[in-house]
C-alpha cells in the first residue's frame, strides 16, 4: 500500500463530480445549433442515456429548442439500459440509446436491435470512431491516459506501454480504477492478445497496483502526491484543472501513450436508435444533430472535457487535438463481449 501524504489544497478542492460542470448561458439559451435544424418539428424523443447526467440534459434541452420537439432523458448506467432496451425489446421506449462507452451499443448491435443511422449524420464526425457496420454514431470520446505527478516521477521514467505495468518494477508506484473504460481496455486486449496473455496482465496489475475503485480517487491520489501516477480517462484531470482555475495550478500532469499502445486506447461514446423505435425519423434528425459542428458538438466542446468528434470543433477545455494523440485503430464495434472482459477482471481478483 502507499503512504498518503497529505496534501491542504487537495484536500480542501479535490473531489470533483464528473457532472458538476456548469451550464453555460449560451446553451442554456439553446443556441449553437445548427441552421439546418427544422424548427417547430412535432414529436417526443425518450433518450435512455447512461453519459454524464448534466451532459445529457444540457443536449435534450438544446435539442428542443432547435426542433420543437419534447425530449425526456431516462438516466442510468450503460449496461443497465442496455440490458433494459434488451428486456423491453419490441415494446421499448427508447428512441436514443447515448452510452459513455462503446460496448453496450455495440452488444445491442451484436444482437440485431439497432437501426443503421444515416450516412449523412455518419459523414459529419471522425469516421475512425464510428464502427464499420454504421450502426451507431460516435458522437464524444475518451482517451485513456496516465495522471503523473512530476514531484514524483519523470515523464520520460514512465512506462513506455500498458502492458509493462504487469512488471515488478511498477509494484506500488501506480493507481487504477476497474470502471467502464477499464473494462474496455480489457475487452480489447482480448482481442488483440488473447484472453491467456489478457489474465497475466490484469494478474499484474492487481499485484503492483492500487486499485482505488473510482477515476476521481486516481486522479486525487496522484494530484495529493500519494501515488506517481495513475490510469484513468483524460477528462477527469481536466475536470479538475477548470475547477481549479487552470492546469498551472495543479501539480499533476497529463501524459499519453504513443505508438498505438494500448494505454492510449480511445473510446468512442455511442448514439444508437433502438430497431423497435416508434419515432424514427425524429430519432435520425436528433443523430444527425448531435453530429453537427453546430449543434451537439458545440455543445460538448463547451460543456464537458471529452473529445467532439467534428472535425474543426475545438474543446474550450486545452484538449489536445485528437489528430496529436496516437491511439490503436480499431473497430469501436468490436468491444461487444463485456461479459469476458469482467469474468477475467473476476478472476485475477480485481473486482
Amino acid at each position: 500500500m502507499f503512504q498518503r501524504r497529505e496534501n491542504r489544497r487537495a484536500v480542501l478542492r479535490l473531489g470533483v463530480a464528473a457532472a458538476g460542470l456548469a451550464v453555460s448561458p449560451l446553451v442554456a439559451r439553446g443556441q449553437g445549433t445548427p441552421a439546418a435544424t427544422p424548427a417547430g418539428s412535432a414529436g417526443t424523443l425518450t433518450i435512455y442515456s447512461g453519459q454524464h447526467e448534466a451532459l445529457a440534459n444540457t443536449l435534450a434541452r438544446a435539442f428542443e429548442a432547435a426542433s420543437g420537439a419534447t425530449v425526456s432523458v431516462r438516466a442510468g448506467s450503460d449496461s443497465d439500459l442496455a440490458n433494459q432496451i434488451i428486456e423491453e425489446g419490441d415494446k421499448t421506449n427508447a428512441d436514443i440509446f447515448l452510452t459513455e462507452e462503446p460496448g453496450p451499443a455495440a452488444t445491442l448491435d451484436a444482437q440485431g436491435l439497432l437501426a443503421p443511422i444515416d450516412a449523412a449524420s455518419l459523414a459529419k464526425t471522425d469516421k475512425r470512431f464510428n464502427p464499420e457496420n454504421g450502426h451507431w454514431l460516435g458522437y464524444a470520446a475518451r482517451s485513456r491516459a496516465i495522471f503523473y505527478n512530476p514531484e514524483l516521477i519523470a515523464e520520460s521514467d514512465l512506462p513506455g506501454s500498458l502492458l509493462d505495468l504487469g512488471n515488478d518494477e511498477w509494484q506500488g508506484k501506480f493507481a487504477y480504477a476497474p470502471t467502464g473504460a477499464f473494462t474496455s481496455t480489457v475487452a480489447y486486449l482480448i482481442n488483440t492478445i488473447g484472453a491467456d496473455e489478457t489474465l497475466a496482465w490484469l494478474q499484474g496489475i492487481a499485484k503492483n497496483g492500487e486499485n482505488l475503485l473510482k477515476n476521481g480517487a486516481v486522479r486525487d491520489a496522484v494530484e495529493a502526491g500519494q501515488i506517481p501516477f495513475g490510469l484513468s480517462n483524460h477528462y477527469y484531470w481536466y475536470i479538475l484543472a477548470n475547477e481549479m482555475g487552470g492546469p498551472e495550478h495543479l501539480t499533476s500532469r497529463v501524459h499519453y501513450m504513443k505508438g498505438q499502445d494500448p494505454g492510449g486506447l480511445v473510446l468512442a461514446s455511442a448514439a444508437a436508435i433502438p430497431a423497435a423505435s416508434r419515432n424514427q425519423d425524429l430519432a435520425q434528425q436528433f443523430v444527425s444533430w448531435l453530429a453537427d459542428p453546430a449543434g451537439g458538438q458545440a455543445i460538448i466542446a463547451a460543456e464537458s472535457p471529452q473529445f467532439p468528434l467534428a472535425p474543426g470543433v475545438e474543446s474550450r477545455f486545452g484538449l489536445p487535438p485528437l489528430s496529436e494523440l496516437d491511439p490503436p485503430l480499431f473497430d469501436q464495434g468490436s468491444l461487444k463481449d463485456a461479459d469476458q472482459a469482467i469474468a477475467l477482471i473476476l478472476e485475477a481478483g480485481i473486482i
